[in-house]
């Protein structure tokens, strides 16, 4: 790598360089997902719908399951698990449809580009650090690829997050608003595709707010004892983001800003991290 600038055009050559790669990648990835969409759209066995086959009391039942074998209480957990295992959930109720003939190969295509970004996103990203690393001097390099994998961390924790646990929460909740003999549960597979996606990039993206607090506090903007006075009115902004970025219905909003909440006070103790970071470096 050398160390003399580069020419504009020299740029745009790396640039065009790294985005043939990622395209490249990114389109490999796409084809093998397309090549699995049966395991993917499988309506019994697939990834995509599993939201509506996983019920929230299976969750609870696996969960006090574990407890139970692990020697728990386990009289009181076995019943608590009978408990769940026993409950009915709207969701079964649910059929997908497609009202429009391009409309499964439309949502296939969709689908198989989202996972094959995910696929080819280690590709990709290196692609992104190799193009930037030249432009960063030596002490940005050491914070900037750990704070990009935290980042990348929580984004990932929040949509795995919003797909096996809101999504399946929220769907026995939206499924049974009305009576199911008075209206229908059929739901086009395009609507429930974008829901499920919108989902998971805002509760990604929501995620991110312990490491948004704590750039702030690096900057200097406001410290870690302004965000833990104002908890109140932090606690009514995440109430208004929730509702901005979720579905329209209260339920997943809720879902949303509970762990949002305890998120806010993880931000507190990054704030409060980069707050004696900063005292250090001014004493020293």
């Amino acid at each position: 790598m050398r160390d003399d600038p580069k020419s504009f055009i020299e740029h745009l050559s790396e640039l065009r360089k790294r985005i043939v790669i990622s395209a490249f990648a990114t389109a490999t990835g796409t084809v093998a997902s397309f090549f699995l969409k049966e395991k993917l759209f499988d309506f019994r066995h697939g990834l995509l719908t599993l939201p509506l086959r996983l019920r929230p009391s299976d969750i609870m039942a696996t969960f006090f399951g574990t407890l139970s074998r692990a020697g728990v209480g386990s009289y009181i957990l076995n019943l608590f698990q009978l408990f769940f295992y026993s409950r009915t959930s709207n969701a079964d109720t649910i059929k997908l449809f497609a009202a429009a003939p391009t409309e499964k190969f439309m949502v296939v295509f969709k689908a198989s580009f989202a996972f094959g970004a995910l696929l080819a996103a280690p590709i990709v990203l290196y692609q992104v650090w190799i193009f930037i690393l030249p432009a960063l001097k030596q002490h940005e390099k050491n914070y900037v690829m750990p704070l990009f994998l935290i980042g990348l961390f929580f984004f990932l924790v929040g949509a795995v997050f919003a797909f096996f646990i809101v999504a399946p929460a929220a769907m026995p909740v939206l499924a049974g608003l009305l009576p199911a003999e008075d209206i229908i549960n059929q739901w086009r597979l395009e609507y429930y595709f974008s829901f499920i996606i919108r989902l998971m990039l805002a509760f990604g993206l929501a995620f991110e707010l312990p490491m948004v607090m704590g750039f702030i506090a690096k900057i200097g903007i406001i410290d870690a004892a302004t965000f833990r006075n104002k908890k109140k009115i932090a606690i009514v902004l995440i109430f208004i983001a929730s509702a901005a970025f979720t579905p329209q219905d209260p339920f997943t909003m809720l879902l949303m800003a509970i762990p949002l909440m305890g998120l806010y006070w993880l931000g507190i103790r990054f704030a409060m991290m980069a707050g004696a970071r900063n005292a250090r470096i001014l004493s020293g």
